[in-house]
């Protein structure tokens, strides 16, 4: 376990250290989950989806769907 001070802004804000940061890879835009018990906070970061099976889906419904196209276009008399 790591220990660090933050120090929290008039606005609330705090910085998470820059050899935490990296620790945990993240970066600007990262989302954290935070949780408390009342006296204590707990983030914890919360992982990017991984988009490549999204990806490899889409490109296998627009070949199905440019198939179907073409065998409508056969199809016509």
């Amino acid at each position: 376990m790591h220990y660090q001070i933050a120090r929290l802004s008039s606005k609330g804000q705090f910085v998470i250290p820059e050899n935490v940061r990296k620790m945990l890879g993240l970066r600007a835009g990262s989302k954290l989950a935070l949780f408390t018990d009342g006296e204590h906070i707990l983030l914890k970061p919360i992982p990017t989806p991984d988009v490549s099976a999204f990806r490899k889906m889409a490109k296998e419904a627009t070949k199905v769907a440019e198939e179907a196209k073409a065998k409508r276009k056969e199809a016509k008399p």
